[in-house]
């Protein structure tokens, strides 16, 4: 069963979920779409999804042309060597 934010239930609507560029200053929008066999109806000023402002990182990269050999890297890409 999907619930929204909002305590919409409904089996068959489903929400999608997006990410918004920083730089976007456009209208905002919810895709929504009925996978049922029966009609669902959202009337205006009904709650169907909640905003979520997060932070975004702007990483900065320090390229190598090679890594030094450490205990966690000798077991082989994504081991550690211990179980």
């Amino acid at each position: 069963m999907c619930r929204g934010p909002s305590g919409l239930r409904h089996s068959r609507v489903r929400i999608a979920i997006g990410l918004i560029d920083s730089d976007y200053q456009g209208q905002l929008m919810v895709s929504t779409w009925n996978r049922g066999d029966t009609a669902f109806t959202l009337n205006p000023m009904e709650r169907l999804a909640q905003m979520v402002i997060v932070p975004v990182v702007q990483a900065a990269f320090n390229i190598v042309d090679d890594f030094e050999a450490s205990e966690r890297g000798a077991g082989g890409f994504g081991s550690t060597g211990k179980h």
